[in-house]
């Protein structure tokens, strides 16, 4: 009877599996769908070639994925047939076992009260606590202030469009190392950046500062695909970035979107993180990376988040490249940017 409920149980639990995976199954297809034809009005709508591109990549893999889920949906519903056959073969072993169980159910009843007299004498023996006092003298340490960690992310896979990233985290770099509390900032950069490096990012880092450099625009970022050949990247929406951001128990407390045109959609970042910098405009390679060297060594230097973002947009202003653009901050209501500080090294 054992073996026949264990049977049942095990065929309920392939149906129920079933069900859900066809479930997901369709539900992934009609996302597929439903994602195709979003990327192709976001290819409608961007003025941008490279973007454009990768939305109209993004929407032929969205429909090859609609079509393996579909797929899929056809060859779970034959299995969820063979699995009711093997259900009602089942139910019959059963049935037929059931009989020949109710005896041996009352031997074992029997035995069962037997064992549980014994287990209980010996837990009466047993039960005489036993006290022991251990005397302990422990030295306790001052804290030590928490290292800021910045997750610093960067991706360059249009060929057509070349930035100097590397450049750019090699300044911030030494940038840092000048600062007075260079000691109190780590750094854990990737390069050629793709969404899985920003999720494995902040499950292995746990970042306070999500800093991203490279491709932006039409409320979405570009990143790396991680092909060695033919690499056009993948378009990651702002409301897709927010879900990562937000995925975890600790979320950062700043982003930094060193990128073009990122300020336009920011807004829907917000709910999941505090505070976060945006571009209101194209940016050269030589602003980006002015901004961000000097932005991060004030942060080092235990300056506020607003005046770090000042003296980034003064260093830009002293290159004279009349760029036209600005660095934008963006803060919930309840966060004071003037006071917000990211390194606060322990009082002398």
């Amino acid at each position: 009877m054992d073996q026949a409920n264990r049977k049942i149980a095990q065929l309920r639990k392939d149906e129920a599996d079933l069900r859900k995976k066809l479930s997901d199954a369709q539900s992934a297809a009609s996302k597929a769908r439903k994602e195709a034809e979003t990327k192709r009005q976001q290819a409608a709508r961007t003025s941008s070639a490279s973007m454009t591109n990768s939305y109209l990549r993004s929407a032929q893999a969205a429909d090859k994925k609609a079509v393996d889920q579909e797929r899929k949906v056809a060859d779970l519903s034959k299995k969820l047939s063979d699995v009711a056959t093997k259900q009602s073969a089942a139910m019959r072993e059963l049935e037929s076992a059931t009989k020949a169980a109710e005896r041996q159910r009352v031997a074992a009843d029997a035995r069962r009260r037997s064992e549980e007299k014994r287990h209980a004498q010996e837990v009466a023996r047993l039960s005489r606590p036993t006290v022991r006092y251990v005397h302990e003298v422990r030295v306790v340490e001052p804290p030590k202030p928490e290292k800021l960690r910045v997750l610093y992310l960067a991706a360059n896979p249009d060929p057509a469009s070349f930035l100097r990233v590397d450049v750019e985290v090699r300044e911030v770099r030494q940038a840092v190392r000048k600062a007075a509390h260079r000691d109190l900032v780590e750094i854990d950069h990737r390069s050629a950046a793709t969404p899985e490096d920003l999720l494995d990012g902040i499950n292995e880092f746990r970042p306070h500062v999500v800093h991203f450099s490279g491709h932006g625009g039409g409320a979405a970022l570009l990143f790396d695909d991680g092909r060695v050949e033919d690499s056009s990247g993948r378009v990651v929406s702002f409301d897709l970035l927010a879900r990562a951001l937000g995925a975890t128990d600790q979320p950062p407390k700043l982003l930094v979107l060193n990128a073009c045109d990122t300020l336009d959609g920011a807004d829907v970042l917000l709910p999941a993180v505090p505070v976060l910098i945006a571009m209101s405009a194209s940016i050269s390679d030589l602003a980006a990376t002015a901004f961000a060297a000097r932005f991060y060594s004030a942060i080092a230097n235990a300056q506020s988040v607003r005046s770090a973002l000042d003296q980034g947009a003064v260093a830009v202003d002293l290159l004279d490249l009349r760029e036209g653009w600005k660095p934008n901050l963006l803060a919930r209501a309840e966060i004071d940017v003037q006071s917000m500080q990211l390194v606060e090294p322990m009082p002398a």
